[in-house]
Formats: C-alpha cells, structure tokens, sequence
C-alpha cells in the first residue's frame, strides 16, 4: 500500500472514530455504548473540559484557536448564553433556567483517586475511583496515566496491569457488572473503562449520583514512578430518560454539554 494511501486511511479511521462516538455519547447522556473495551479521553472532542491545562499541545491541535476555548465557560456557557446552534430555537428565559441547571450540575460534580503511594515491583493493590453528579443515565469513568485529553493513555501503555473487572458499585449501592457483561463471550474483562449505569440527578432537590469503581491493578515490574490518574466523563443538561425514551439533551447530539474531568494524579513509587 502507497504511503498516500496509509496515511488517508489513518485521517479517515481518525475521523469516523471521533464521528461515531460523537453520534453515540449524546454528550455522554447515553454514553458510548459500542465501546466495551479500553479507552482514552481523546473520545470526547465534542465535549467541554474543566482546565485549559488538559491540553498542554504547543502548537494546538489543527483547527483549535486556544485551549481556552474549550474549557466549559466558553465552549458550553457562552453558547447557551448567546443563543448558539441548537440553542438558538430556546427562549431567553429557557435558556437561562437551562445555564442554571447546568452551572448546579458542574458545582456538584467531582471525581477522585485513591491508591497507595509506594508499592513492590509486580505487587497488586487496588484503585478506587469515586465519582458524583452527570445527568444520566449513564457516566464514564477512565483510569489512565496522564490528566491529557488527547495525550494520555490507559495504564497498561504504562506498565500496570488490570488483573480482572473493574468492581462497580452503582448509584444505587449495588455491584454493578452491566458493563462488563457486555463484552463479548470469551473476553477477559480487565478493561480500563467503564459506564455506570443508573445515574439520575434532581437539581432542585440537590441530589446527584454517586458512585464508585475499584480497580485491582498489578504495579510494573520497573522500579521508578508511575502516575495513575482518573477521567471522569459525564453529560450536564438533563434529559426525559424517565419516559423508558431516550432523549437527547437541548443542545443536541454533538453539544458542548458534556463534561471531561480529571483526578488528581497519585504518584506511586515502585521500589
């Protein structure tokens, strides 16, 4: 194959990848639910980000002006405000009782990581991720070594090694396998990402989901330090998914609405 031809293919393989997730994730009110198996963040293109700092390029990513305008007050508020896109249909008033449910959403929203700090080569420990707030019905979570959108990776690139499921304790308290059980038969369940089921969020009420994901991880076998770092992806605009209907939320399939967050990074020493 002409190098020409690689190199189109890759652009294109790119490109339907980041269109498919796009027309899957709802902005991660449905979540991309073709995608049983590891990932990273770069998924979210569509998606609003809590710190310029997430996209550290220089020069940019062709096609973005500032890392800036990405961050959720410029990419997400400003539209609602100004009446962008699928915005533009709403009434002023709708749109600023939609800019204050979705500012209430992203104050009540936060994602963690804990883990020991130093650990023997090839010893196994466990990483617990705690998530809160999204939409619903569904958020994501991430374990990855970077807090990079388009740079970071899942942590085996790094080393570590997912020994078995992810251990998930849905809104509700109850282990939740529903994700992992979607991979197909025969296919080790060790992945780096997971959807949570039954998240819901009443924002009069102030009650937003929680929930949580442990992970049992193996360290490398290289002494050095490693970072492990939580991505928490989730949608802000609430939809009618009471009605057994999905619905997409005011600003569409493709919005900014959607949220990617990181953890804090904990360094672990590997000695």
């Amino acid at each position: 194959m002409k190098k020409s031809s690689r190199v189109f293919l890759t652009v294109f393989a790119a490109g339907f990848s980041l269109l498919f997730w796009a027309s899957t994730g709802y902005p991660y009110a449905g979540g991309p639910t073709g995608f049983v198996t590891d990932a990273g963040p770069f998924c979210t293109a569509c998606h609003s980000i809590i710190d310029a700092r997430y996209i550290p390029e220089k020069p940019l990513i062709r096609g973005f002006k500032s890392a800036q305008d990405e961050v959720f007050e410029t990419k997400h508020y400003k539209a609602i405000t100004e009446g962008a896109g699928n915005y533009k249909p709403m009434s002023p008033e709708d749109r600023q009782k939609l800019l204050d449910q979705v500012q209430a959403m992203d104050a009540n929203s936060s994602v963690s990581i804990s883990a020991p700090t130093s650990v023997k080569p090839g010893e196994k420990i466990q990483v617990t991720v705690k998530v809160r707030g999204g939409s619903g019905p569904v958020v994501g979570v991430m374990l990855v070594d970077a807090p990079f959108r388009y740079q970071s990776r899942p942590i085996s690139a790094n080393g570590w090694w997912i020994v078995d499921a992810p251990k998930v304790i849905g809104p509700d308290g109850k282990d939740q396998t529903t994700w992992t059980d979607m991979r197909y038969e025969g296919l080790p369940k060790n992945v780096n990402f997971v959807l949570v089921f039954g998240v819901d969020a009443d924002v009069a009420a102030k009650k937003f989901s929680e929930a949580q994901v442990t992970y049992t991880v193996r360290a490398p076998s290289d002494k050095g330090e490693y970072n492990l770092v939580a991505a928490f992806i989730h949608g802000t605009e609430i939809n009618e998914t009471k009605t057994g209907e999905f619905k997409l939320p005011p600003g569409g399939g493709a919005a900014p609405s959607g949220r990617l967050r990181f953890s804090d990074i904990v360094r672990v020493k590997v000695q």
